[in-house]
Formats: C-alpha cells, structure tokens, sequence
C-alpha cells in the first residue's frame, strides 16, 4: 500500500482533509480525488452558504434596465391567455425578491439534487453512501453553475440587456426562447454540462473505486437531460 493510501486510513486522516480553498480548486481541476476525499469528511453547509450569497450578490447588482427588459422578454414569450406582470412592480420584487430567492433556492436545489443522487446512485445502483456524502458532492460542483457560470454570463447579460442568453445551445437562437424546442436549447449549458461531468466524477470518488468515472458521468449526464427536459416543459407551459 501506498504512503499515501496509508495516510487516508490514519486516524489524523480528518486533520488533513482539504480545506474549502483546496476543496474548490479540486472541483474544477481533480473532481474525481474531491470525491475520495469527502468519502473521509463531507462538508456541506459553509460551501453552499458562501455560494447562495456570492449569487445573491451578483443578482444584487443586476441593472434595473436589465431586469426590465428580462422581464418583458419572457412576458412576450408567454403562451396566450397568461397575463403579463406589471413591469414596475416586478422590478421591486425582482430587486430584492430575487437576492432572497438566490439565498432560498440554492439550498433546496442543493437539497433536492441531493435526493435524486441517492435514489440514482444508492437505490438503483446499489451503492451505500450517506445522503450527507451526496448534499456535499452538489454543494461544492454548485461552484461550476452557479458561481462561475454567473460570473462569465453577467457581462453578457449587461451588455445585451436581458438574461435571457445562456453559454450553450441557446447561442444558436435568433430570439428569445418561446417554444420547447428553444427552451430545451437553452438550458443546455456550458457549466450545465461541465457540472454534471464534474458531478459525475465525485460521484465515482465517492464510491471508493466501485463505479467508474465513466459510468458515473453517464447516469449524472442522464440525470442533467430530464432536468433540463423538465424546465424545457415548464418554462413552454408558464412562460421563462
């Protein structure tokens, strides 16, 4: 056995665990050792809080211009018969509602993505791992969409005005997204994707050698496609 693997199974095993800074780099540059280490250790709760308020802030300083013009694009792309909001007064609520909501709604989709992990990797596929070790895995892949993702796109959105546009599939439409076809595009995304790859591997980390990358990648790339299904289907019936 190696001095290293030796060292995973020492009782200082949790004294040596990554820290956050480490724990992040290790996402976008060594997902699959990021699982192995949070088999040991699976922080959760900091990781996601520091997320929810970075996206907070970054929805914080949206332009108004920018919301209202958002706004108006998805009330036009509504089906006929829904009525459209009132701009003004959703800008109010858009303002601060959307930094509440960004705190709010990080942890349930973390939550949430969480439990569809387990039932994926625990119940279908026979794997014994706590749903704590899955909360962690979303909680720090969280990093690539919601982080990074909003970073790279809030210059796109400020200089073309809306946030509507996405880095993905949804750059090959002309106009705002009205039919399932077009909503499907553009909620596949380049962090979308590059998250459930990232997820894919912790994933197979996670399991102690028991699932290989590939076939964790597969079933989290699986999962990224009914998702975005999914939204495709409700953003088609209730509008972006």
């Amino acid at each position: 056995m190696s001095t290293e693997g030796q060292a995973a199974e020492s009782p200082g095993t949790e004294a040596q665990a990554p820290n956050l800074i480490q724990r992040v780099m290790m996402v976008f540059f060594s997902p699959t050792k990021l699982g192995e280490a949070l088999r040991v250790r699976s922080p959760w709760f900091w990781t996601l809080v520091i997320v929810a308020v970075i996206v907070a802030v970054i929805m914080f300083f949206i332009p108004a211009d920018v919301f209202l013009n958002t706004m108006e694009a998805q009330a036009a792309g509504r089906p006929q018969g829904q009525q459209a909001p009132d701009p003004e007064t959703m800008l109010k609520v858009a303002r601060f509602g959307g930094v509440g909501a960004a705190l709010v709604m990080t942890f349930i989709s973390a939550f949430i993505a969480a439990g569809v992990l387990y039932l994926a990797f625990n119940v279908a596929m026979g794997q014994e791992l706590a749903y704590k070790q899955h909360l962690s895995a979303v909680a720090h892949v969280f990093w690539i969409p919601s982080v990074l993702g909003m970073i790279v796109t809030f210059p796109i959105w400020v200089s073309r005005g809306d946030m509507l546009t996405t880095l993905g599939l949804g750059l090959l439409l002309t106009d705002a997204p009205a039919s399932f076809v077009g909503h499907f595009m553009n909620s596949i995304t380049i962090f979308g994707l590059w998250g459930a790859a990232a997820l894919g591997a912790i994933e197979s980390g996670l399991s102690g050698g028991r699932l290989t990358v590939g076939k964790a990648v597969t079933v989290t790339f699986v999962l990224y496609l009914v998702w975005v299904v999914v939204n495709a289907a409700r953003a088609t019936v209730f509008g972006a």
